[in-house]
């Protein structure tokens, strides 16, 4: 067992954040250094959770000499810079989704994880460590339900009224209800059937573009409904639905259906029924025990505002990354055993691209095959290949 678990510096100011830092110290992680985008966001997080070192340098995080592992929170736009920067002097990392606006934004973290493999690079996509998940993700491998047909998913809520115009109120940056919550369902499908998206089609709509508060000559731009269909590679379908205008309990229901039965996600709670049966079983009881997330030190208002089933999940996972880190003694050694279940920077990739896919399906309103294509995007389109990789000068 080691003796020191790492120290951690951390980027954002999100209510995922606020979350993710009384989880690290409830499992022994101390952090030591936090940035946030002005001086006044981050002497309020600081004086918030107890941190003493507080900056907008994103520099003077990384280079803490106490800081080995790097925990992303913040505008889309800006998580893969600082990924990539963090894992390229030495940094493990792990990142919130959404991780970037669209999957080209994405590539500098992606590459940089390919180049520094040892070092830890994952996406704090708690799902996966749901009991539940894991659990359904298990049955469905040891063919409970047979072959995996017809996925079907909603996601309900109601969306908080916006007081100042930030990324969430902007397409561009990362906003949306597909970007915020349709690539974590993506994901998940992907992770328990064990198949992909080879065409997807879709319709986003934002029907809230202006509040009380922006107004003007400000617009909202992100989705606030989604509704999109996924072929995916060994012959399942999906279809999602996701939708920002309704108030009360967030719903989240995920079912699995296969040829001899099916699974059914509910909140935190599994429930399966076999085809030859007329009753549907409960498989896992999750429920919800508010003592429990409050003694790790979450505020209430917080708790509010990131669902339930998320807010499990990304605990079991901290859990995991500090066994992961306690499992080698070196100082910056950990095993990837405990974080087998863990979205990579790769998953992500391929989650950007799907979701790009719909925005795209959406615009021509007709399917569209997902390509995947990780080479970054020419800065001069003006400038083709073949000169820039010859010696001719233009000088």
């Amino acid at each position: 067992m080691r003796k020191m678990l790492p120290g951690v510096g951390v980027f954002g100011n999100t209510p995922a954040m606020r979350c993710y830092i009384p989880m690290l110290k409830s499992c022994g992680l101390e952090v030591v250094a936090l940035w946030a985008r002005t001086p006044e966001e981050a002497k309020e997080l600081s004086e918030d959770l107890g941190i003493d070192m507080y900056t907008t340098d994103v520099d003077k995080v990384l280079l803490h000499k106490d800081v080995d592992l790097v925990v992303i929170s913040c505008s889309p736009h800006l998580q893969a810079h600082i990924a990539a920067k963090a894992l390229g002097i030495g940094k493990h990392v792990l990142c919130s989704p959404p991780s970037g606006p669209r999957s080209r934004d994405t590539l500098p973290m992606v590459h940089a994880s390919r180049y520094y493999p040892k070092l830890m690079s994952l996406m704090c996509n708690g799902l996966r460590f749901l009991p539940s998940v894991v659990k359904m993700r298990s049955l469905i491998k040891d063919s409970f339900i047979g072959d995996v047909t017809i996925c079907e998913v909603k996601v309900h809520y109601g969306q908080r009224l916006k007081h100042t115009f930030d990324w969430m109120c902007d397409e561009m940056m990362g906003g949306g209800v597909l970007n915020m919550y349709g690539g974590m369902i993506v994901d998940i499908l992907s992770h328990v059937t064990g198949q992909r998206a080879i065409r997807v089609q879709g319709m986003l709509k934002t029907y809230t573009k202006q509040t009380e508060f922006v107004k003007g000559i400000r617009e909202i731009t992100s989705d606030d409904f989604c509704s999109f269909q996924m072929e995916m590679d060994g012959g399942a379908c999906a279809t999602i639905t996701l939708n920002g205008h309704v108030p009360g309990q967030f719903v989240q229901e995920i079912i699995i259906v296969g040829t001899k039965g099916r699974l059914v996600l509910k909140g935190s709670d599994l429930y399966g029924q076999k085809h030859d049966r007329v009753k549907e079983d409960l498989l896992h009881f999750d429920p919800v025990n508010y003592k429990d997330i409050e003694s790790i030190g979450i505020h209430e208002k917080v708790r509010g505002e990131i669902p339930v089933p998320y807010m499990k999940g990304v605990i079991k996972m901290i859990e995991s990354v500090r066994d992961a880190f306690q499992q080698v003694e070196e100082r910056q050694g950990w095993s990837p055993e405990p974080l087998d279940a863990a979205a990579t920077f790769e998953d992500c990739f391929y989650v950007q691209t799907v979701l790009d896919t719909v925005r795209s399906a959406s615009k021509v309103r007709q399917s569209m095959k997902v390509i995947m294509t990780d080479t970054e995007p020419e800065p001069n389109p003006f400038l083709s290949t073949a000169m820039r990789r010859s010696t001719f000068s233009l000088h």
